[in-house]
């Protein structure tokens, strides 16, 4: 298999379109789109109180505002959506040690992609790496990580969350970029991107970004009180998804950056304790990614500038999460 290429993939061409045109849709097949009206699309991922999964909603528990004002749900489908993901893996120097741990619980998600799911894997440490290939073929994604995660190097956090988004530029529909990290952006290459370049680059790409943190311990004695705990949608309180104690001391996991960057995009963010289940948590992202919402409107004026979107959700005890806002731009 080809060496992955060096992911100067962030310097390609300005972003394609990736709003979705308004669309006619079957009860029993996923939505086909026309083209003519500009249509916002948005995926929604529903839980309950106890952060369960709400996969059986109807069109009418839903309701949009755009800007604060009720915007009418054109497109609606609760069917299983394709996943199309760029899967960025953290391969600086602290991930030395969990190289086969990454890889192992990576190709847990990847075993559970279904018909019609595409993902490719990148890296980012010494270098930015991204594969060529998006692809369905599960052996071919395996023969990625097993021969392609060179740990090394700094944090290019930044640069790797943009070249994940350029090598998705060209596709249609939901994009997601999933990274796994476990420090925050130290990329040492001259004029670097910032976080406000991130998130500028996935408001106006229409990009869904997903990110698992994991905490590596420093020097303690003894083990963490508890060795799981998975929090979604927020960062963990104080104690919760397990408390740490008896001498040990973590860093890394998920800044307040980057947590910004995925709760505007709709995604979700997991905090890890160092001795988690990885392999769990990329399985949750996976079924939460199949069982978005995919909800649509024509916004009533096209005036070029960013607008605030909500997503309600009527039935009680239940959250939506998605896109905080879109570009009020025509086709482009």
């Amino acid at each position: 298999m080809a060496r992955i290429l060096i992911a100067a993939l962030s310097l390609l061409a300005a972003s394609l379109p990736a709003s979705m045109m308004s669309v006619q849709q079957s009860p029993t097949q996923a939505p086909t789109f026309r083209t003519g009206v500009r249509t916002v699309a948005i995926y929604a991922t529903v839980s309950d109180a106890a952060g369960r999964l709400v996969p059986d909603l109807d069109r009418g528990a839903f309701r949009i505002l755009d800007n604060g004002r009720p915007a009418d749900i054109t497109v609606f489908s609760n069917e299983v959506q394709p996943i199309t993901v760029a899967i960025m893996l953290d391969m600086s120097n602290s991930m030395v040690t969990r190289v086969l741990r990454v890889r192992d619980s990576t190709s847990r998600f990847v075993d559970a992609m279904t018909a019609g799911d595409r993902a490719r894997v990148g890296t980012f440490g010494a270098e930015v790496a991204v594969s060529p290939v998006l692809t369905g073929d599960k052996d071919l994604l395996k023969r990625v990580l097993r021969e392609e995660l060179w740990p090394g190097g700094p944090t290019p956090l930044w640069r790797a969350l943009l070249a994940g988004m350029t090598s998705l530029e060209a596709e249609a529909g939901r994009r997601v970029v999933l990274v796994l990290t476990d420090g925050n952006d130290a990329d040492i290459s001259p004029s670097p991107p910032t976080a406000k370049d991130v998130k500028r680059r996935a408001v106006s790409g229409e990009f869904m970004v997903y990110a698992i943190g994991m905490e590596r311990p420093t020097a303690g004695a003894g083990r963490p009180a508890t060795t799981s705990g998975v929090q979604t949608g927020m960062v963990p309180k104080s104690g919760a998804g397990g408390a740490t104690s008896l001498g040990w001391m973590f860093t890394g996991g998920l800044s307040a950056e980057i947590v910004d960057v995925v709760e505007e995009t709709g995604g979700g963010h997991f905090e890890l304790q160092s001795e988690a289940d990885l392999g769990d948590t990329f399985v949750r992202v996976a079924e939460e990614l199949r069982h978005q919402y995919l909800l649509g409107f024509s916004p009533a004026s096209l005036d070029g500038r960013t607008h605030k979107l909500e997503v309600q959700v009527t039935r009680a005890g239940c959250k939506a999460r998605a896109r905080k806002s879109y570009v009020a731009e025509g086709e482009r």
